[in-house]
């Protein structure tokens, strides 16, 4: 076993971690799925309101790779479909049948999943709308079916603050892990990796066959990309393919029980709530369903994902299909009058602005307040300091500003994803989203071929 230690980045000293406790949450009666959660799809419905749907329904293709469907997460009517601005579909609401009606497939034990032919297994997860749980790099986006990755890297462990904990989450899971790394192995041959954290207990040691690799260290030893970095670099002309350790789960449940999984589970985190910890839930369960009776009073932002990745919902909204954290942080509206000038004893600093970093170990209640406008862009040298890849990120950044795609190449994007920059936006001086920017340098470069 490969072991790697990250000494480049940050660990937010945030309260508001999840409790290590898990509660089963009654079943909702209403469910939805949001083709936005899906990088780079242009979706084409295949039901409208009033159709009843059974659990495995195709809701929805990508007319881009018409095999790759979007199903449902219950069985019910489609009471909604709302959408946004040039018709774009932003959510599609299920009421949930009291007696749910499910789509059948066929089942496998571990023996005989091992005897399938790879496209097989693949086209019953293009069937089951599970196949958008794999992903490519670069770019982030759903797997094509023309791809020929040379390596598969699932992930289990998640360094972001007050993150959910892979190894609790799906204690007991071992055995579907094993079983949904068997059914990958049978696809994408055997250069399968298998990332955990320093401290895993053991729940993704069943899986047989695979790379295993250990990672310790600050945010970001915990995302993919740091992975593919240090372990199988990926270099012009190739890809690779990323899955979470919860959605090897999902395929192998899929597989063993025929049916489409429908329960996770997701961490509550965060100080802008009552209460925090496991929540057995329904996929595609409305937020409202979590959140609604931990959340404390006064305007509170409520985040589908993790802090620095996660998409700001309403609470009427629903739990990303990636997502399996839930974070409310306090909102406030009102300036702090003289903010820079006071000690900051009980304010976090990445640099040595206020005395708190005097104070080792000591963690913060954050909200969402910026401290601060937008700026020009000052050339710190801080970026280097948190992004754990072999690249020049302020350069970078510049590069993808002036969209100059041949510059962009020679830095390194294609090796990049939006996340691996999310601690530069919470650093930066100068308050610029970099993420955000190389999200939209990504998208250039894909564009362009």
């Amino acid at each position: 076993m490969a072991t790697f230690h990250i000494k480049k980045g940050y660990t937010i000293p945030m309260q508001g971690e999840p409790e290590k406790k898990k509660v089963v949450l009654d079943s909702p009666k209403t469910l939805g799925i949001c083709p936005t959660d899906f990088k780079g799809i242009k979706p084409k419905l295949t039901v409208k309101e009033q159709d009843k749907v059974k659990v495995g329904t195709p809701l929805f293709f990508d007319k881009m790779q018409p095999e790759v469907q979007f199903t449902s997460p219950a069985g019910g009517t489609v009471s909604a479909i709302n959408f946004g601005p040039r018709r774009k579909v932003l959510e599609i609401v299920i009421t949930v049948d009291e007696d749910e009606a499910f789509e059948d497939f066929p089942q496998y034990t571990k023996e005989t999943l091992q005897a399938q032919e790879g496209a097989t297994l693949r086209d019953a997860l293009l069937k089951a709308g599970l196949w958008p749980l794999i992903r490519r790099r670069p770019f982030n986006t759903i797997a094509r079916l023309e791809d020929s990755p040379k390596a598969l890297f699932i992930n289990c462990m998640d360094t972001a603050p007050i993150a959910a904990d892979p190894d609790f989450a799906l204690e007991g899971k071992g055995e579907l892990f094993a079983m949904g790394v068997a059914a990958m192995k049978q696809i994408v041959g055997d250069s399968v990796h298998v990332v955990t954290g320093k401290d895993s207990k053991g729940v993704f040691d069943q899986a047989e066959g695979v790379h295993s690799h250990q990672f310790s260290g600050k945010h970001p030893a915990g995302l993919v990309g740091t992975h593919i970095a240090k372990i199988d670099p990926i270099n012009k002309g190739e890809c690779v393919w990323v899955m979470n350790a919860r959605d090897v789960v999902s395929i192998g449940s899929f597989f063993q029980s025929g049916r489409f999984p429908i329960h996770r589970v997701v961490a509550l985190s965060g100080t802008g709530v009552s209460g925090t910890g496991y929540f057995e839930v329904r996929a595609g369960t409305q937020l409202k369903d979590l959140v609604g009776p931990f959340l404390q009073k006064g305007p509170q932002r409520i985040i589908s994902g993790d802090v620095l990745m996660g998409t700001g919902r309403k609470v009427e909204g629903f739990l990303g299909t990636y997502h399996h954290t839930v974070t409310v942080l306090p909102e406030p509206t009102e300036k702090q009058f003289l903010g820079w000038f006071m000690p900051g004893f009980d304010r976090p600093s990445f640099t040595r602005t206020f005395l708190s970093r005097l104070i080792p170990g000591k963690t913060f209640k954050f909200d969402t307040n910026l401290n601060g406008g937008h700026r020009a862009m000052v050339q710190s040298g801080l970026y280097e300091d948190v992004v754990a890849l072999d690249v020049m990120p302020e350069f970078l950044v510049k590069a993808v500003l002036c969209q100059d795609i041949e510059l962009m190449e020679q830095l390194g994007i294609l090796e990049c994803d939006e996340e691996d920059f999310t601690l530069c936006s919470y650093i930066c001086p100068s308050k610029m989203e970099i993420s955000s920017i190389i999200a939209e340098g990504l998208e250039l470069m894909e564009k362009e071929g």
